[in-house]
């Protein structure tokens, strides 16, 4: 089945909303500590989108929130930067004169640069010199990942840390250790389920482990974690990240075979359903048996939206 292209606005978007103060504890604590937090209000995009004639001008992430023990307000806007972009310290400034300009209110622009290469470190201002005068000299607080280490962030008990920590320079071989960090954050930190789904599309998005990796993670968390424990955890994995442990176990026996590959498809379908519903209808168990590799694909792809076994019939009357 054909990989479909990353949305990474949005992945990053869902992030830094769902733990906008833990970003800003990871990377501004003097910010975080000045703000009240009961005062977050995040402003909606289209607020933005017609702010210069003939562009699509839409912030990434906008913020108002007020100074701790005063009436006063501050913006803070974030940019994702998925890729190098010549003058992106110019539209930086842009967004920054618009929305000053709009809201009348400061202004406290991030951009995180989470794209792998290049490496070079990126500008984090912008300047206008006219007859020899620096006319403008605009700052905004960078976040590169590529440049920052990984390991600085290993046993962190902020969440935005260890799911960015799959945007640094992560060798292949410690791609698994990453991995055990959101084990950690499973078994420790109690988030509510919404956010542990934040983080591990995230991580599981951009964290490709291999085959034999895969076997080790598996391993971990069948030797540290009890069965409800277990059952708990792999319903915040999306179904490849599921499939690729599966398969990482039975890559010996079905490499290059269909059967044997719609065999492992049919056994993790079966798995994740009973994990989540309990005992299987042996005709249920047969009907999904029968089904073919692409639909075992499909079905896998939408096993994770199952509420309730009715749904899970629903779909195999329309498909099977």
């Amino acid at each position: 089945m054909p990989e479909l292209p990353i949305d990474h606005d949005r992945l990053f978007k869902e992030l830094i909303t769902t733990f906008f103060f833990e970003f800003l504890l990871l990377f501004a604590p003097q910010i975080a500590a000045a703000i009240d937090r009961d005062s977050i209000e995040f402003i909606d995009k289209e607020v933005f989108s017609n702010l210069v004639p003939g562009q699509e001008n839409i912030v990434d992430i906008l913020v108002k929130v007020k100074i701790f023990g005063e009436e006063q307000f501050i913006l803070i806007h974030i940019e994702n930067q998925s890729f190098s972009e010549a003058e992106f310290n110019r539209r930086m400034f842009d967004y920054f004169v618009i929305l000053r300009a709009k809201f009348g209110l400061r202004v406290y622009p991030f951009a995180v640069f989470s794209f792998g290469k290049p490496l070079r470190r990126e500008p984090d201002t912008y300047s206008e010199v006219t007859f020899e005068k620096e006319i403008v000299r605009f700052w905004f607080h960078a976040i590169q990942l590529n440049q920052m280490n990984w390991r600085d962030y290993l046993g962190s008990e902020n969440p935005v840390a260890t799911a960015l920590m799959t945007k640094m320079q992560v060798e292949q071989a410690d791609r698994a250790t990453i991995r055990r960090e959101f084990m950690r954050l499973f078994l420790t930190m109690k988030f509510d389920r919404t956010k542990m789904k934040v983080i591990s599309e995230f991580m599981g998005t951009y964290l490709k482990l291999t085959s034999e990796e895969n076997r080790e993670v598996r391993k971990e968390i069948e030797n540290t974690m009890t069965p409800v424990q277990q059952k708990e955890y792999y319903t915040y994995l999306n179904p490849w990240e599921e499939a690729g442990m599966e398969r990482g176990l039975e890559q010996g026996i079905v490499r290059g075979i269909e059967q044997g590959q719609r065999d492992g498809e049919i056994r993790f379908a079966l798995r994740v359903i009973k994990s989540k519903f309990g005992p299987l209808d042996e005709a249920l168990m047969e009907r999904i048996s029968g089904l073919e590799l692409p639909k075992v694909e499909d079905l896998a792809g939408v096993l994770i939206n199952f509420q309730t076994v009715k749904e899970l019939e629903n779909w195999l009357d329309a498909n099977a």
